[in-house]
């Protein structure tokens, strides 16, 4: 367990101001010096005719202050990310998705237990100009869920630019607990996101043998489009929706003065009872509802701590780095931490036996891992002490690494032995039935957040162990890392065609795009 002070997360925070390759930014944010409230995205319910109305369009974005270069983006019913989608169990709503943004995307609803046909993969695809429409029956519990493009190979592009927003589902079980539920107030949803800008302003991406290895190394934190924000919230219990919107990084988050984090739900929903954590690893398209007990009415920061991926321990991540303040100081908030929360079904004494197994393949991590090795990173890593030459050298294999053509980067990684491919068979599971899947990882030791559509699943063991309680409830994605092996046990209550197949991919998004994907059909 890592220990640290106040004035070591000062000086972390400090550090992301400091002049890296692209040190025009941070200077105009540092010359700034002003701290931007926190972004509370707008909550948006079904109208009348039980229509939610989606705009994906371009828009344009100041993250370093008034002063700072303006930043092209794409949001949703905004210029950068969307709204908060929010839905009741037993509710049918038609969900309509508007482009207006100058490329092809498509509208995933990432942990809805849809059908395939309205689950918003790489076959539903939305022209510019255009606009679908599908209808969401939301049939599963409370959960904090979210929305992102999912076109192939342009995922990580996309939400690079900003394509994303949540879902809240609620339901009369939650309802019911004294948990806190003012949006905004006592009730804050938190979209962590890293990004790495240009001298211009613009968002920096490329497909390089780094981003096919690694995924996206950003060296800025954003929270909900914010660049250390703060937040001033009711002086009581805090609920935390957090969703790690990274397109590669996780996060270990920690409160600053090593309060007590209280897990109370996980991706699909509400846990059995809290988990009290210090720390919370949270890998890409994970998401964590989090308990802080703000009584006291003492100001903290959330802070990020460094990960075990040596990548993702450069400057500013290579110590805790602050990313919101949170300020309890308005009313005092009527929420509580309950002892219990949910009656999650028990795991069956006799499990099926293994109807699938999903192996993550790297076909290129050699040659990305040799070069990162060349750099000094792997030495770096080793001695625990940041080398700015070594950094220099990495981050310049970062952005200046050449872009691959895409038959090399469509062949990078794969699933069972084969990059993914628009229109290959895949596989079929079947449907209304409990079924035992096995995910594992091929000779690589990289991390793979691996998600699978169109189902909410339960952890069975990692590694041959139980899980750890704060992934014990329901997921939807599962990571593997360092050889490892995921058991989950999952049912699939809708059909998905040949025409409109669920994927099950790594979450990585740069793996994704780059082959770590694989799709089936549940008939």
């Amino acid at each position: 367990m890592v220990q640290f002070s106040r004035r070591a997360v000062l000086l972390a925070g400090a550090s992301a101001c400091a002049p890296t390759a692209f040190g025009p930014i941070r200077r105009a944010r540092a010359a700034n010096g002003a701290r931007p409230s926190l972004p509370i995205p707008p909550e948006l319910r079904a109208d009348a005719s039980h229509a939610i109305a989606l705009h994906a369009r371009p828009g344009s974005m100041r993250f370093y202050g008034a002063a700072g270069p303006a930043t092209a983006t794409y949001g949703i019913n905004g210029a950068y990310l969307g709204p908060a989608v929010r839905v009741r169990r037993g509710e049918t709503v038609v969900a309509q998705v508007s482009n207006s943004v100058p490329e092809d995307i498509t509208m995933h609803w990432h942990g809805l237990i849809i059908p395939g046909a309205a689950d918003g993969g790489p076959y539903q695809v939305i022209p510019f100009g255009k606009r679908w429409q599908t209808e969401l029956l939301v049939d599963q519990p409370a959960a904090t869920l979210w929305f992102h493009p999912h076109l192939y190979p342009s995922t990580a592009d996309l939400v690079i630019k900003g394509l994303a927003g949540l879902i809240i589902v609620d339901d009369d079980e939650s309802g019911r607990l004294p948990l806190p539920s003012r949006w905004g107030v006592d009730d804050i949803p938190l979209i962590i996101q890293d990004r790495r800008f240009k001298s211009d302003g613009q968002f920096f991406a490329r497909f390089n043998i780094v981003a096919v290895t690694n995924g996206y190394v950003g060296d800025t934190a954003l929270v909900n489009g914010a660049l250390y924000p703060e937040a001033r919230t009711a002086r009581g219990w805090i609920r935390l929706r957090i969703l790690n919107g990274s397109n590669a990084r996780s996060y270990a988050l920690a409160a600053s003065d090593r309060r007590s984090l209280y897990v109370i739900a996980s991706d699909g929903g509400l846990l059995e009872s809290p988990v009290e954590l210090k720390e919370l690893l949270i890998h890409a398209g994970e998401r964590f509802e989090v308990l802080v007990d703000g009584r006291n009415g003492n100001a903290f920061d959330l802070v990020t701590l460094p990960v075990s991926q040596p990548i993702m321990r450069l400057p500013p991540f290579d110590g805790p780095l602050p990313l919101v303040t949170f300020r309890p100081e308005s009313a005092d908030g009527k929420g509580q931490l309950p002892d219990s929360l949910a009656v999650l079904p028990s795991l069956p004494e006799q499990l099926p036996p293994v109807s699938q197994e999903l192996v993550m393949n790297m076909f290129r991590d050699q040659q990305g891992m040799m070069a990162l090795k060349k750099a000094g990173l792997m030495a770096m890593a080793q001695s625990g002490k940041t080398d700015p030459a070594v950094v220099a050298r990495v981050v310049d294999l970062i952005v200046n690494g050449s872009a691959l053509a895409q038959s090399d980067q469509l062949s990078s990684n794969g699933v069972n032995g084969a990059p993914f491919a628009l229109g290959e068979k895949g596989f079929g599971a079947v449907p209304n039935q409990d079924l035992l899947w096995r995910i594992s990882e091929g000779s690589d030791q990289m991390l793979h957040p691996v998600h699978i559509h169109g189902c909410q699943f339960r952890i069975v063991s990692q590694n041959g162990k139980p899980p750890e309680p704060q992934r014990a409830g329901w997921k939807d994605v599962a990571p593997i890392s360092a050889g490892g092996v995921t058991e989950i046990l999952v049912r699939f209550p809708h059909s998905a065609s040949r025409n409109d197949p669920y994927m099950a991919h790594c979450h990585i998004l740069e793996h994704e795009d780059s082959g770590m994907m694989t799709q089936f059909t549940v008939a």
